[in-house]
């Protein structure tokens, strides 16, 4: 007699045994997971070599994971997973400014700078840019007074402060507050592209998918205030090719800004819009 249970009774089975988890909602992240793990199985009809190579692949992966780096997150961002999950859960008018991935160069503490202030070093190579705005209600279009600003970016080599030992600590970031107009102003680099890294597992399938690891020249911000939902975005070049193509699917068209160019320097004016609801802070991957 054949005692075999039916692919379809398998998963079934393997349900039911999650289904004492006590909280509702780990209950159904767990079962959708089952789920649809187990439909890809089906559909693909995974080869055991195939899986094989999955649990190496992410092995792999935890080689080059570590206190300045997470290849797991990356492959997250490559896939588009990251900025799905942005996209779900900051909902917003077409006609206002999105939010995007806080990626993994954020730092905490930074120095909390004056009006006008450059956040580059004297030292630090590249054109300067000014970039002046309002943050506002985004219901009523009133000012909002002691927002904070937090702002980070590469230099022109493509690294972070924290990739390049040449750069002075801090460089190219700093907090600004609006005044009582609700206004901003500081001086920051043009900015530059630069690849997501390539030399481990992700980079292997970029090249697998024919897909360029670079990242469109942006600049990193973080916007609070009491009351408001903390709006995480990045701002693009109007122009640049690499929007349409971002390794990570970030760039979009409700991020882009207008640059410029006077002489040799160069101006932005950009305008935040901030949600009523609750100011939550993301974890900083750099302490």
């Amino acid at each position: 007699m054949n005692t075999s249970i039916p692919i379809e009774k398998f998963t079934e089975n393997v349900l039911d045994a999650y289904a004492a988890i006590d909280s509702p909602r780990i209950k159904e992240l767990i079962q959708a997971l089952i789920k649809h793990f187990h439909s890809y199985i089906k559909e693909t009809n995974l080869l055991e070599s195939e899986w094989e190579f999955s649990w190496n692949f992410f092995a792999e992966m935890a080689k080059f994971t570590h206190h300045d780096r997470n290849e797991f997150l990356l492959l997250a961002d490559v896939l588009g997973v990251s900025q799905l999950i942005e996209m779900i859960n900051h909902q917003r008018p077409t006609n206002s400014v999105g939010f995007a991935l806080v990626g993994p160069f954020y730092r905490a503490n930074v120095p909390l700078r004056q009006k006008g202030e450059s956040i580059a070093s004297i030292d630090t190579l590249g054109k300067r840019v000014t970039i002046r705005g309002s943050v506002f209600d985004i219901a009523d279009g009133k000012p909002i007074q002691n927002a904070t600003l937090d702002i980070w970016q590469a230099a022109t080599n493509g690294l972070y402060e924290t990739q390049d030992s040449n750069q002075p600590d801090m460089n190219l970031r700093g907090k600004f507050q609006t005044d009582k107009n609700g206004t901003y102003e500081l001086i920051a680099l043009m900015p530059t592209p630069y690849p997501v890294p390539t030399d481990g597992p992700v980079g292997e399938l970029l090249r697998v998918a024919k897909r360029h690891p670079n990242r469109p020249a942006h600049i990193h911000f973080i916007i609070s205030a009491d009351n408001y939902e903390t709006l995480i975005t990045q701002v693009f070049v109007s122009g640049d090719d690499l929007v349409n193509t971002d390794a990570v699917f970030t760039a979009n068209e409700t991020m882009i800004g207008n640059f410029i160019k006077e002489n040799d320097h160069y101006s932005l004016t950009y305008n935040f819009q901030l949600s009523k609801g609750k100011s939550v802070y993301p974890k900083a991957p750099i302490q």
